[in-house]
C-alpha cells in the first residue's frame, strides 16, 4: 500500500503541492520574499546559486500566483529553513546590490505596519522603478594626443586643425577633455571629422559617466544678512546638528526667511561631509526651490515624478553614492537613499499635499520625522501656518520651537482686507447659458486696475476649477451628475464639456435639460470664469492661469514662473498652487476670490484650511520694497477662520480652533484611521462594511477606541464602486495597529470587496 504524502497549499503559486525530500529547496538556500501585491506575508522561494548572495531589501522577480506570471517582489529574509518543501525558484534578480541601509529598511517596515499597508507594496513606493534598468548616463569626451603643434602631420583639412586647436587651448586652460557635443559646437565640425582625426591616432575619444555639475567658481554670495530672529533660530538649530535627532518647529510669518536659515544650515551639514534632505510640497515647488539653491550650494540633486527613467535612475545613483550633497523632492523624496544623512528640512510641512491618496498612504512629513529619528539626525519643520499637529506637539514637547516674528528687512506684513460679496458683486444677465456673475467685486476690481497702472503684478485665488460647478435645470431640478461617482459634473468652457473631478469622466453639455426639455444654468463659481471676467475688464493685460488643468509637468510651471518673474505676465490667475511658497518681488496686490470654497467642506478641518489658504496666499504680497495689499472677498466675514486670518493671527486661531477640536475627541486630540470598503454591488459593500466593523470591534475592543460606522462614505460613488467606511478614533494608535495589522489580509478576504486602511488621513470624502 502507497502511503499518501502530505501535501501543502503555497499561494505564491495558487496550488497543492505534495512535500518531497527531492525538493530543489531541501538543503538549498531559501529566501522569504515580499511581493508588490495586496498581501500581508511573505513566501518562500528558492535562491539559485547562480543568483550570488541573496541580500536583505534586494528586487527580484518572482513567479506568483496561478501561472507563471512574474510579480516585482523585495527579499525580506535570507536564511529560511529549508524543510521539505516544492518551491518555485526566484526567477530574476534586477539589481547587484541593495537599495537599503538599516535605517531605510527599518523605515519600511515602520510604514507598512503604521499606515496598514502590503510591505511588497511599501517597499515598491520607496525605490523608483526605474533604478536598476537604466544604466548610467554618459557622454562622449575628446582629448588631444599629441603633445605640441609640432607633431601634428601636414595634409589636415581645415576643420580637422579646428578641432585641433580646441583641444590645445582646452589643455592649456586646464579643461581637457573637452565634451564630443561642445567640441564640434565650437570647432563647427562634425562627428566624422573627430573619428578621423582618432583613427589617426591624433585624439582620443572615451566614456565618461554624467556626474551632477559642482557650482562653477564660488557660490553666489548670501543676498543680506540675518536678522536677529533668524540668527537665533539658525544658532538654536545649528547646535543640533551632529548631536543626534531633535525636531524643530520653525513658524514663520510668510517673508521672514525661512529659506535662509534652511540654507544655511544645510551649508554646514554639506560642509561637514554629510547629506541634507529638503522635502517641498509640489513638484513645481521643487522646480523653484532648486533654482535657489543651486545657486547657493554644491551637488543638488532633485527627485521626483516629473522626471524621466533614465533621469530619475541617474539622480538616485548620485544620491546613493554621495556625488549628491543635497536632496530636494516632494514627498516620494523621503525615501531617497541618502546613507550619510545629517539633516532634514520639510518645507511648508502643514501642506496637505504631503499626504499620499493611494497605498501606501503615508504622510512625508510624519514620514520623515520618523526617519530622522531612525537616523539619529535633527529634522527642521517649516511653515507660517503650522499644522495643528505640529503645534501640539511643541506643546506636548515633542518638538522645539524657532519663531521667525517679523518680515525680512524690516518690510511689513501684507495689509488685509475683508469684502462682503454680496454687498460688492451685482450680478446682470448676459444672454449666455446662465446669468453673468460679476466674481470681482467693485473693490477688487478698482485695485487690479490701480495696481496694473502703476506697472506693478497681481495674484489671484480661485480655489475651483472650471467655470461652473454645477449645470441644473431650474424647472425641474435636474442635476447632471456623474453616472460613475454621483457627484455633480463641472463644467469646463475651454473644451465645451462637464467634467467629473473625481474619476475623469467627461461628456458634452446637453442642449436641453434631458428629463424635462428646459434649459439648462450654469451655477457656482469657477476659476474659467474669472479668466473670462479679467479678459472682458482687463483686455491688455496679460493673465497666466495656474490650476491643475494647465499645470500638468514641471515645465509648464516653469513657463509661467518664468513669465511672472520676467514682468510678461501681469495678472497670475490660480488655483491653491499660487498660495505655496512662490515669491515675485513686484507683486503688491493678491486677490481671494473666494475665501469660502474650503468652509463649504464637511470636515473638521475646514476652517484651519480655510485660513492656511489665505494666510498662505497673502504671503505672496509685499515681499520686496513695493508695500502689499490683501483684498478677501467672503460671504462669511464673521467666520472665525477669516477674520483671524485677516490680522495674521496664527496663534488666536489656535486658541480658538484647539478648544473645539478637543471638546470634539478628533485630531489632534486623538489619531483617526478610516477603512473604506469598496464594491460595484451596492449591497456586497454595505455587507462588507457590516462585516468589517464587527472584526474590527472584536480586534480593538478593549483599545479604548471609538467607533463611528460601518456609514456611508462622504462621497458614496467613485469610479462605479460603491463606498462604505468605518472610522476609529483612537489615543493609543499604536496598540490599535499592532491588534490590526496581523490581520489585514484576512480582513480583506472576509469582507468579501476591496478594502483600504488611511490612517491620519486628510481627506475624507
Amino acid at each position: 500500500m502507497t502511503t499518501a504524502r502530505p501535501r501543502r497549499y503555497d499561494a505564491a503559486m495558487g496550488k497543492l503541492f505534495e512535500t518531497s525530500e527531492a525538493s530543489d529547496a531541501a538543503g538549498g538556500r531559501v529566501v522569504a520574499v515580499a511581493v508588490s501585491a495586496g498581501v500581508w506575508r511573505t513566501f518562500d522561494y528558492a535562491w539559485p546559486a547562480s543568483l550570488g548572495e541573496p541580500q536583505r531589501g534586494r528586487r527580484v522577480r518572482v513567479p506568483f500566483g496561478r501561472g507563471d506570471r512574474r510579480t516585482l517582489g523585495f527579499v525580506a529574509e535570507t536564511d529560511r529553513p529549508p524543510g521539505e518543501r516544492t518551491l518555485k525558484s526566484v526567477a530574476e534578480v534586477l539589481e547587484d546590490d541593495t537599495q537599503f541601509d538599516e535605517t531605510l529598511w527599518k523605515l519600511g517596515q515602520w510604514v507598512s505596519h503604521y499606515y496598514l499597508a502590503a510591505p511588497g507594496v511599501t517597499l515598491s513606493a520607496m525605490v523608483p522603478a526605474a533604478v536598476g534598468r537604466h544604466r548610467p548616463r554618459s557622454e562622449t569626451v575628446v582629448s588631444l594626443k599629441a603633445a605640441t603643434r609640432r607633431d601634428w602631420p601636414g595634409g589636415l583639412g581645415a576643420k580637422q586643425r579646428k578641432v585641433l586647436d580646441e583641444l590645445y587651448e582646452a589643455r592649456k586652460q586646464g579643461v581637457e577633455p573637452l565634451e564630443l557635443s561642445e567640441l564640434l559646437r565650437h570647432s563647427s565640425a562634425g562627428r566624422d571629422t573627430v573619428r578621423r582625426l582618432a583613427a589617426r591616432d591624433l585624439v582620443a575619444m572615451a566614456e565618461r559617466p554624467v556626474h551632477l555639475v559642482e557650482l562653477a567658481g564660488e557660490p553666489e554670495p548670501d543676498p543680506f544678512e540675518l536678522n536677529a530672529d533668524q540668527h537665533a533660530a539658525f544658532e538654536t538649530i545649528r547646535a543640533k546638528l551632529g548631536a543626534g535627532y531633535s525636531a524643530t518647529l520653525l513658524y514663520g510669518v510668510t517673508g521672514s526667511g525661512k529659506t535662509e536659515v534652511y540654507v544655511r544650515c544645510i551649508r554646514d551639514v554639506v560642509a561637514a561631509g554629510r547629506q541634507a534632505l529638503l522635502l517641498v510640497p509640489e513638484i513645481a515647488l521643487a522646480t523653484q526651490t532648486l533654482q535657489r539653491l543651486v545657486r547657493r550650494l554644491p551637488r543638488v540633486a532633485v527627485l521626483h515624478s516629473g522626471l524621466s527613467d533614465a533621469d530619475r535612475a541617474f539622480y538616485w545613483r548620485q544620491i546613493r553614492t554621495g556625488a549628491a550633497s543635497v536632496v530636494v523632492g516632494p514627498r516620494s523624496a523621503v525615501f531617497a537613499p541618502a546613507r550619510r544623512l545629517g539633516l532634514i528640512v520639510v518645507d511648508e510641512e502643514h501642506e496637505g499635499s504631503y499626504k499620499q491618496d493611494t497605498a501606501p498612504r503615508y504622510h512625508g512629513r510624519d514620514v520623515a520625522v520618523k526617519r530622522a529619528a531612525l537616523a539619529g539626525v535633527p529634522i527642521v519643520l517649516g511653515s507660517a501656518t503650522p499644522s495643528l499637529e505640529s503645534l501640539a506637539n511643541v506643546r506636548r514637547e515633542r518638538y522645539d520651537l524657532c519663531r521667525l516674528p517679523h518680515r525680512v528687512q524690516g518690510l511689513p506684513m501684507p495689509a488685509l482686507g475683508v469684502v462682503h460679496l454680496r454687498k460688492d458683486m451685482p450680478a446682470r444677465g448676459d444672454g449666455g447659458p446662465g446669468p453673468r456673475i460679476e466674481l470681482l467685486g467693485r473693490t477688487l476690481t478698482r485695485k487690479i486696475a490701480d495696481t496694473l497702472d502703476r506697472d506693478e503684478q497681481v495674484i489671484l485665488l480661485m480655489n475651483r476649477r472650471g467655470y461652473a460647478s454645477h449645470v441644473l435645470c431650474p424647472k425641474c431640478q435636474w442635476l447632471m451628475t456623474c453616472d460613475d461617482c454621483t457627484r455633480a459634473m463641472v463644467f469646463h468652457q475651454a473644451t465645451q464639456t462637464v467634467v467629473c473631478h473625481y474619476c475623469g469622466r467627461t461628456a458634452s453639455l446637453p442642449a436641453a435639460c434631458p428629463a424635462c426639455g428646459g434649459k439648462l444654468l450654469l451655477f457656482g463659481l469657477g476659476i474659467q470664469r474669472i479668466e473670462n471676467e479679467l479678459a472682458r475688464k482687463f483686455p491688455a493685460a496679460h493673465v497666466a492661469r495656474m490650476d491643475s488643468d494647465t499645470m500638468t509637468s514641471p515645465k509648464q510651471f516653469q513657463k509661467v514662473f518664468d513669465d511672472v518673474r520676467s514682468g510678461a505676465v501681469d495678472i497670475l490667475l490660480g488655483t491653491q498652487m499660487v498660495a505655496k511658497g512662490l515669491d515675485f518681488p513686484r507683486v503688491s496686490l493678491v486677490g481671494v476670490a473666494s475665501a469660502d470654497t474650503a468652509l463649504a467642506v464637511d470636515d473638521f478641518r475646514a476652517s484651519e484650511r480655510t485660513f492656511q489658504l489665505i494666510v498662505q496666499v497673502a504671503g505672496r504680497a509685499g515681499r520686496a520694497e513695493r508695500p502689499g495689499e490683501v483684498v478677501v472677498q467672503t460671504l462669511h466675514e464673521d467666520e472665525p477662520a477669516v477674520r483671524f486670518a485677516t490680522s495674521h493671527d496664527y496663534l488666536g486661531f489656535a486658541k480658538w480652533e484647539l478648544p473645539l477640536r478637543k471638546e470634539a475627541g478628533v485630531p489632534p486630540f486623538s489619531r483617526l484611521m478610516r477603512f473604506v470598503v469598496r464594491h460595484k454591488d451596492a449591497d456586497r459593500a454595505h455587507a462588507g462594511a457590516t462585516e468589517l466593523g464587527r472584526l474590527l470591534g472584536e480586534l480593538v475592543g478593549d483599545a479604548a477606541v471609538r467607533r463611528f460606522g460601518p456609514q456611508p462614505a462622504a462621497v458614496k460613488k467613485i469610479r462605479g464602486q460603491f463606498r462604505w467606511e468605518v472610522q476609529l478614533y483612537t489615543d493609543r494608535p499604536g496598540a490599535v495597529q499592532d491588534r490590526v495589522a496581523p490581520h489585514m489580509e484576512d480582513l480583506t478576504r472576509r469582507v468579501k470587496a476591496d478594502l483600504y486602511a488611511d490612517v491620519d488621513p486628510l481627506n475624507l470624502l
